[in-house]
């Protein structure tokens, strides 16, 4: 029996969460056992902590501030793990990474979910992006070894001169399901409040400034498309807000629990994002079969990559003639086919089941057992 505790700030719900959880359900608990330490939750109010404990995962709730935490977490952890005895420790993140690179006596394991030094500069600006994503950096080469989520970032990581091994972000085989109906649809639509005779098309952004939501909005400004809709959910800037609020075909729905009712009711999933590591909001509307307009990053075309099939379009980022052109040849494509071809991608190359499968045999193979 291989013992693994994985270490991560929180169990709030968000992309890393996700698949620690899809991990933690389909990996075989008669080889391995899974273990948890969160280090600063203290509200559980949005926390996925239940799910975990109804896989029989032991969570450990350390409850320290963040100063604290980098102080004196390696301390409690490793009472944990003599504890337990604990063979492996995963890392989830950049503080719980500062905090496990101390851990001794155990197999140190990191996971990097984004391109670096790219995405702290996005975060931060250049300067203090720089900083932050060095030190990070310093951290993740402590370890004894890392997982890449996904090919793109396990290449990007190799320009550093970083080791890592990969095995991709998945999704549970629950989420997959057929196309809807148009009758289906319909109803869906009626109870979001969408228009129903119309071509929607949804985003996913957020605070990070990555998302490269305002290209896309400035697209759905363009008189071409004023007879298509975007829905953009998730974080939008109040100021960005204020300035679509005249047009009728941009309804941005802020932070939602039914992403998923969206994703269905939604013709295409629209992202130009300028670097991902494997984007879960992708794969999710792949899932229940709505085909993809993506911008040119590694990790988009990785996606395309896999699938081998059509999906949807890639565009050029930033480049409106392109991302218009792509979006019309999209519009004149095969639906049915792209659909089902989206459902099938999920299936054979991101599937939860299979990762696991992945991640056990890695266990066993550093382990040399």
């Amino acid at each position: 029996m291989i013992k693994v505790l994985y270490v991560i700030s929180n169990l709030n719900v968000q992309g890393p969460v996700r698949q620690l959880l899809y991990l933690c359900k389909y990996i075989n608990k008669e080889q391995i056992r899974p273990y948890i330490v969160t280090i600063s939750q203290t509200s559980f109010d949005k926390s996925l902590h239940s799910k975990f404990l109804e896989l029989g995962v032991v969570i450990f709730d350390l409850k320290l501030k963040e100063v604290k935490s980098i102080l004196f977490a390696h301390t409690e952890i490793q009472k944990i793990i003599t504890d337990n005895n604990i063979d492996i420790i995963q890392s989830f993140g950049f503080r719980s990474d500062i905090i496990s690179s101390k851990l001794i006596n155990v197999f140190k394991i990191t996971t990097v979910r984004n391109t670096l030094l790219f995405n702290w500069k996005m975060v931060w600006g250049s300067f203090l992006g720089t900083i932050f994503g060095n030190i990070h950096r310093y951290y993740i080469q402590k370890f004894d070894s890392i997982i890449a989520c996904s090919t793109a970032v396990h290449n990007y990581l190799r320009k550093l001169l970083i080791k890592s091994y990969t095995i991709v972000n998945s999704l549970d085989t629950e989420i997959i399901s057929e196309r809807l109906n148009f009758e289906l649809i319909t109803e869906k639509r009626k109870l979001l409040n969408l228009p129903i005779i119309a071509t929607i098309n949804i985003t996913v952004s957020s605070q990070l400034k990555g998302k490269n939501i305002e290209f896309l909005i400035k697209s759905f400004q363009a008189n071409s498309l004023l007879n298509s809709y975007l829905i953009i959910a998730g974080f939008v800037d109040p100021v960005i807000v204020q300035e679509c609020s005249k047009y009728d075909n941009i309804i941005i729905v802020g932070k939602i629990n039914n992403l998923k009712d969206y994703l269905q009711a939604s013709n295409f999933f629209i992202s130009a994002s300028l670097h991902e590591g494997m984007p879960n909001a992708v794969l999710e509307s792949m899932a229940v079969g709505t085909p993809v307009l993506l911008s040119n990053i590694p990790s988009h075309k990785e996606i395309f990559e896999k699938a081998n099939c059509e999906i949807g379009k890639i565009f050029d980022n930033n480049n409106y003639n392109d991302f218009f052109l792509s979006y019309k040849e999209l519009l004149n494509s095969d639906y049915n086919k792209l659909s089902s071809n989206c459902i099938d991608t999920i299936k054979n190359h991101f599937n939860a089941r299979k990762m696991a499968i992945e991640y056990e045999n890695y266990y066993f193979a550093i382990l040399k057992i």
